[in-house]
């Protein structure tokens, strides 16, 4: 497997190789289209250029005809001067072979000084020549012949030359493009190596940042953002330990205090059963006749009845907690356990006139415990009774939720307010203190419902409703075999 590194350097090579590579290609396509006619057209303006100058030399002159040929040996170009008689006022010096045969025009041309431009070709050796013809302001002309072929020739070796050296000039390019590919990358490697020593956690390499371009500062950023990581890491790691340190100092105390609340829970019921039955006791053998201490003998069995009850639901939520209370699992007929509940607190409701509806499918069947979900069943309705108010009505229902039977217990009456919702579950909340007092209730009963919930690991709840309030809780459905 290539690494990132090879894969970028390949990259960046292939990419500027390419781009110059087309450049070249598209150099000599131009010099292929348009370096003969731009010859042809230097030579043209050559001959343009030497005719004007022929045409201001005075004729009369002894040095006449030197002076042309000074021209004609500086350009090789043939030069023919006429009078206005037509005959030669300067004959060229220089003849070329070959002019001969049948000569066809291959095209004409007029310059703007008024001269013409001629392609002549001979049809014995097919070679080329540009003839220019001017009037001289004497009267007479002049005439001009360059070879085309020998134009034609120079193009063509010029050509080949430069595409020799754009061949050679190809390959030591592509040479210090990888060299300077290598040069340029090589940071950016060295970042990538860095940012995924840094994606594992590791912070102890950093980028040497020399440079002062863009690529330098962002090596210093990366060693910055490093540097950053790196402290925030231990700090975090720092303050994990703080936190499990904490948290399991806190599962100490809690076992602590688990165990604490069993043994006094467990010391506590010998005690209140006796001092309920001797002051049970007491009532019997005071009578009639003393009615003071009837009344005090009552008020101790009440108050040790509602000790016992406390000790009772105490050992009861520390066995849940603790997990020493084992689920026994049954099918329920969710229907048939309602309404077998309902029946059994019938007279309860009845005489403190509430009106139990039931709305439930007699074909919802659920998974559990028969007789821990009684006591949620019987906290959720204890509950409602307690809190009930308005049209005084009880309505348990039910429906399917995915792979749960969800059952819901409504009450009418005040809301639960947003900040007791949260807390309702933790053992000893009471949101109404001095109710929850009157009627000897101690705040573990929803306690319960959440550890029975939790060792069946299904959802329970509370919500505002209109009207009232709306507990629930969750009941797995049978596996189907």
């Amino acid at each position: 497997m290539k690494k990132p590194s090879v894969s970028i350097r390949f990259k960046l090579f292939a990419q500027v190789g390419a781009i110059l590579i087309l450049a070249i290609f598209a150099f000599l396509a131009l010099n292929y289209w348009y370096l003969g006619d731009i010859y042809i057209d230097n030579e043209k303006r050559n001959m343009a250029d030497m005719a004007d100058e022929i045409s201001k030399i005075d004729s009369s002159l002894s040095d006449y005809s030197g002076r042309i040929r000074q021209f004609e040996s500086k350009s090789g170009i043939q030069i023919n001067v006429y009078s206005a008689q037509g005959d030669f006022a300067y004959e060229s010096s220089l003849v070329f072979s070959g002019i001969s045969g049948k000569i066809t025009v291959q095209s004409r041309e007029k310059d703007t000084d008024g001269g013409v431009f001629e392609i002549l070709q001979t049809d014995e050796n097919d070679i080329q020549y540009i003839v220019y013809r001017k009037e001289l302001p004497s009267g007479g002309e002049i005439e001009m012949f360059s070879r085309k072929s020998v134009i034609d020739e120079n193009v063509k070796v010029a050509l080949n030359f430069m595409g020799f050296t754009s061949i050679v000039a190809v390959v030591i390019a592509l040479f210090v493009i990888f060299f300077y590919s290598g040069r340029f990358t090589k940071p950016l490697i060295k970042m990538s190596e860095v940012t995924e020593k840094m994606s594992r956690l590791d912070f102890s390499k950093k980028v040497k940042a020399k440079r002062n371009d863009e690529i330098g500062r962002l090596g210093k950023s990366i060693n910055n953002l490093s540097d950053s990581l790196n402290e925030a890491l231990v700090d975090l790691n720092e303050k994990n330990r703080r936190l499990l340190d904490e948290v399991e100092q806190e599962k100490k105390l809690d076992s602590i205090r688990k165990s604490f609340v069993s043994n006094v829970s467990h010391e506590l019921k010998t005690p209140i059963s006796i001092i309920q039955g001797y002051a049970e006791g007491l009532k019997l053998m005071v009578g009639d006749e003393d009615k003071n201490a009837g009344e005090y003998c009552d008020v101790i069995v009440n108050e040790t009845a509602k000790m016992n009850e406390l000790v009772l639901q105490l050992l009861e939520l520390s066995s849940l907690e603790s997990g020493g209370n084992q689920v026994r699992g049954e099918n329920i007929n969710i229907s048939d356990f309602v309404n077998e509940y309902i029946g059994s607190v019938k007279i309860v409701l009845d005489e403190k006139q509430i009106d139990c509806i039931t709305d439930i499918n007699s074909d919802f069947v659920g998974f559990g415990d028969r007789i821990k979900y009684n006591m949620v069943l019987n906290n959720y309705v204890s509950n409602a009774v307690s809190h009930i108010a308005g049209e005084r009505i009880i309505k348990i229902s039910a429906e399917e939720n995915g792979d749960f039977i969800r059952i819901f217990v409504f009450n009418t009456g005040e809301h639960i307010r947003q900040e007791d919702i949260e807390n309702i579950w933790q053992s000893f909340y009471r949101a109404d203190k001095s109710r929850s007092r009157k009627e000897g209730r101690f705040g573990l009963g929803l306690s319960i419902v959440s550890a029975i919930c939790n060792l069946h690991e299904t959802g329970y709840g509370v919500e505002n409703v209109e009207n009232g309030v709306r507990f629930f809780f969750d009941i797995k459905k049978p596996v189907k075999e």
